[in-house]
């Protein structure tokens, strides 16, 4: 069995713990996966919000995810006498890639930098001067915040074209839109969005590969089935498309909570890109997430930390 553990369940694991119960609970885990065959693996994205948060001003917010942080690397890392291993879950842009053209990620350097950084940052390995480190934070932090800004520029995108180029998250609001309101809804409910959303993570791996995108039968006959492998990932997009329809002004900030939602995403593929067909799982509390999964016909792809805890015995 492999498990994914989305940031919210190390940093509940982790939660109240003093150095000594996280030190007896990782060997716990350790030792339960080495008997049950277990592979906790490392994701990326949950990494880089934790290395996000490093150093955070707030003192109880910055211990509780360096105490996650060290728990993730320390579970999902394997030494030899001569290397360090991880087997990690790349963020999204890699899956498109791998899943629609079966290449390594071009951004294979990048996610290494970020395995290195959060082993020296619990200090599996030397790490470099303060003020390197602290760059090298920040940028992990940028790179989040950049993620989620290409995502909230196309739904920007969308408002100016229906709106005469005007940016407006509030336009559905408007008592003259309220036919508008009603088809967009329609269109949300009965899947055209999440179709075209499809056609464009489809549009998107092409060009990071630099491919032509050629919109033939096959094309389409790969976005159903891109619908069906990712079903979770896209019902968590309608999410975001819903805040969009009731005009949820606060949305136009990228700094806004519910942009966290593109986090969740590129777990969900992690999850789902499952090409050796292992038992791979999704460990999440997110209520919406687990949803999305039942709703797919996923369930047995996602686990609660209760059941976590059960399957680790602790």
């Amino acid at each position: 069995m492999e498990l994914i553990l989305d940031t919210n369940i190390y940093r509940n694991l982790v939660k109240d713990l003093n150095d000594d119960q996280i030190f007896e609970l990782t060997n716990t885990v350790k030792e339960r996966c080495k008997q049950a065959n277990i592979k906790l693996l490392f994701p990326i994205n949950s990494a880089m919000e934790l290395i996000a948060h490093f150093n955070d001003q707030h003192q109880g917010e910055r211990k509780e995810c360096r105490n996650a942080l060290k728990l993730l690397v320390t579970l999902s890392t394997t030494f030899s006498s001569t290397h360090i291993h991880v087997d990690f879950v790349p963020p999204l842009n890699a899956i498109l890639e791998r899943y629609l053209f079966s290449k390594e990620d071009t951004h294979a350097k990048m996610y290494s930098k970020v395995i290195t950084l959060a082993q020296m940052l619990i200090g599996n390995i030397q790490a470099e001067p303060d003020d390197k480190m602290k760059g090298y934070v920040e940028t992990v932090k940028s790179q989040i915040e950049f993620e989620k800004k290409e995502i909230r520029d196309n739904y920007e995108d969308y408002l100016k074209s229906i709106n005469g180029g005007n940016a407006d998250w509030t336009y559905f609001n408007d008592d003259a839109q309220k036919k508008v309101r009603q088809e967009f809804f329609k269109k949300l409910r009965n899947g055209t969005y999440s179709f075209l959303v499809a056609q464009s993570f489809i549009d998107r791996a092409h060009n990071i590969i630099g491919q032509q995108v050629l919109k033939d039968q096959q094309y389409l006959d790969k976005v159903v089935k891109f619908m069906q492998d990712f079903c979770p990932a896209l019902l968590m997009n309608e999410l975001l498309l819903e805040k969009i329809g009731h005009g949820v002004e606060a949305v136009k900030d990228v700094g806004d909570g519910r942009w966290n939602t593109i986090i969740d995403i590129s777990l969900i593929f992690g999850a789902l890109y499952n090409p050796s067909n292992s038992d791979k799982k999704l460990v999440t509390e997110e209520k919406n997430i687990n949803s999305a999964f039942d709703t797919c016909g996923f369930k047995n792809k996602v686990m609660k930390l209760a059941d976590l805890k059960a399957l680790m015995e602790i």
